[in-house]
């Protein structure tokens, strides 16, 4: 039986659209010009703000090409900043404001709540930032800041929603606001700090040691690409950042594998900047074959891989449950080899000592290295 004929498509196919001329003139593009925040809006968010006692600024992924504002605006009313994720060392972990990111735990959580006013700029506080069934309790006022009108309005009732650019709103609302006499919240950002450090588990205290231990080695500059992985899961809120865009972490995707592909990317587009990966024995055979794009390109990346031979977080979750342990722990090979059969450098640190010299190396080699790091490694306990 002969086959109809198709009917020619209205739409180009790719390859037509490859072949097609283009005469069109090149012209630059109009830019968008920044949203500037309402001026009876900034007066009534400086109002607000000024007769606080306990300001909180909650900073987003929104707000991180503001971080020079979020410090100013901090400074000038004593405010704490309390940064998600995205917004990771949107305000150096040394500054006497910053909180870490630990909004998804409930001492920060308390604090925020009992804060007389509440900026969030920038971030829509979802499930992935807090871990909470609802929305964050707050009992202060609330100012909204978001260049998204939908967000404004999502799960908090606000007494400010500023549909603005946050650089210009922070700043305006900085240029109104009354100087604070000090930092309102110094002290309580330092008793709170130290009060989640000593609530950390065993094994977080662990990752902490490793943690300390590579920002000893690692530049202010570094970018850091981390996989799903409970060391990553431990740094996002407790690796030292000083400058934002330099922790990224696939919040809410959950990515396996995201970690070495990204860094790739991000070492080809900035090759000045120096880079590293944080991924996990499983996370990092999902894409373990890219170590051999990093060779070809000669990228000097620092692999830290962090093998405790499972799919940790989702085998811990089982066994609370009492759920067999199933397809959680994985026959892993021998990832020095592996990675020495790709062409990779590699190192196998035995004190906290030779896992700095290992990445400090990494960062001047003319390939990627491999760091291996086992969670029962002896000088880890």
């Amino acid at each position: 039986m002969k086959a109809a004929a198709r009917a020619p498509s209205i739409f180009p196919s790719p390859l037509d659209v490859f072949k097609a001329p283009d005469d069109k003139p090149a012209r630059r593009r109009t830019t968008a010009r920044r949203r500037a925040p309402d001026a009876a809006q900034v007066e009534a968010a400086a109002a607000i703000l000024n007769a606080a006692k306990r300001p909180v600024i909650l900073a987003g992924g929104g707000a991180v090409s503001a971080a020079a504002e979020v410090k100013a605006l901090a400074e000038r009313i004593g405010a704490a900043v309390v940064p998600t994720i995205a917004a990771k060392g949107i305000l150096p972990d040394d500054h006497p404001l910053a909180l870490e990111v630990t909004v998804d735990r409930a001492a920060t959580q308390d604090f925020v709540r009992e804060a007389d006013a509440v900026l969030l700029v920038g971030t829509e506080l979802a499930e992935p930032d807090i871990w909470l069934d609802g929305p964050l309790p707050m009992n202060g006022k609330l100012i909204r800041i978001d260049i998204d009108p939908a967000a404004l309005v999502r799960d908090y009732d606000v007494d400010v929603a500023m549909e603005a650019d946050s650089r210009l709103a922070l700043a305006a609302i900085a240029e109104t606001a009354a100087p604070a006499m000090g930092f309102k919240n110094s002290n309580a950002i330092a008793e709170l700090r130290a009060a989640e450090r000593n609530a950390l588990s065993p094994l977080e205290q662990k990752h902490v040691r490793v943690l300390d231990s590579l920002r000893n080695a690692i530049p202010d500059d570094c970018v850091i690409y981390t996989d799903m992985t409970q060391l990553a899961y431990t740094g996002y809120a407790f690796y030292r950042s000083a400058l934002p865009r330099t922790w990224h972490f696939p919040a809410g995707f959950g990515t396996l594998g995201y970690a070495l592909p990204a860094a790739i990317g991000g070492k080809i587009a900035s090759p000045q900047t120096p880079v590293a990966v944080i991924v996990g024995d499983g996370g990092f055979q999902f894409t373990r074959q890219e170590l051999g794009t990093a060779v070809e390109n000669k990228l000097p990346l620092a692999i830290i891989l962090w093998n405790n031979n499972s799919l940790a977080q989702i085998r811990d979750g089982m066994v609370a449950r009492d759920i067999p342990t199933i397809g959680v722990n994985q026959h892993n090979p021998d990832f020095v080899k592996l990675a020495e059969a790709y062409g990779c450098r590699t190192a196998e640190p035995d004190s906290f000592e030779e896992l700095e010299a290992a990445v400090e190396a990494a960062f001047a080699a003319e390939r990627p290295t491999l760091i291996h790091l086992h969670e029962k490694a002896a000088f880890l306990e």
